[in-house]
């Protein structure tokens, strides 16, 4: 039980960061990291 709730964690907390980071770091080597996703919601939080 006690890993379950461990993968449970694990799932979530990545889920928070994935989206951000997906879009933060989607661009061309020379562009800036965007600080906004396509429809021009600010990406904030750790990622």
């Amino acid at each position: 039980m006690p890993l379950v709730l461990l993968a449970a964690g694990y799932g979530a907390a990545a889920g928070l960061l994935v989206p951000r980071a997906r879009y933060r770091l989607a661009v061309e080597p020379e562009e800036p990291w965007r600080t906004a996703c396509p429809r021009g919601h600010a990406l904030t939080g750790a990622a």
